[in-house]
């Protein structure tokens, strides 16, 4: 898995064949999240995968409001109650540049949600998306 660092201009096209996806939460496509590690609170951000459409990859892009060490894990949930693990990695990342988080089912199950777990300092935030490509 390689993580790809881009500025903000080369980040913000979205390739044809794919799609934003929306936080099941909010039903936003960019969620801002600050890490609480004393409380171990707001780790957890999941994006519902629409039903009825099949999907080939996936790509996180998440920018960080500061330079430090992310732990990012992102697993994928199937409707048999099953979770697959897709990523799991410590990202080194930069203020102020975006990164893409490629990724692919490990199975070939379709998932309908999928969980990003972030952790790091405590008060270190970003923004994080998600598209579905086909």
């Amino acid at each position: 898995m390689t993580v790809v660092a881009q500025t903000n201009q080369q980040s913000e096209q979205i390739p044809k064949n794919c799609q934003e996806l929306k936080e099941i939460t909010t039903n936003q496509t960019h969620i801002r999240k600050k890490i609480d590690s004393v409380g171990r609170k707001n780790y957890n951000a999941d994006f519902a995968v629409p039903a009825g459409e099949k999907f080939t990859s996936f790509k996180a892009v998440m920018l960080p409001e500061n330079d430090a060490t992310y732990g990012v894990t992102i697993n994928l949930k199937y409707g048999d109650q099953s979770v697959s693990t897709a990523l799991q990695k410590n990202v080194q990342m930069k203020r102020g540049e975006t990164y893409t988080l490629p990724f692919q089912s490990s199975t070939e199950k379709q998932p309908y949600q999928v969980n990003f777990n972030i952790s790091g300092a405590n008060n270190n935030a970003y923004t994080i998306s998600l598209m579905a490509c086909k």
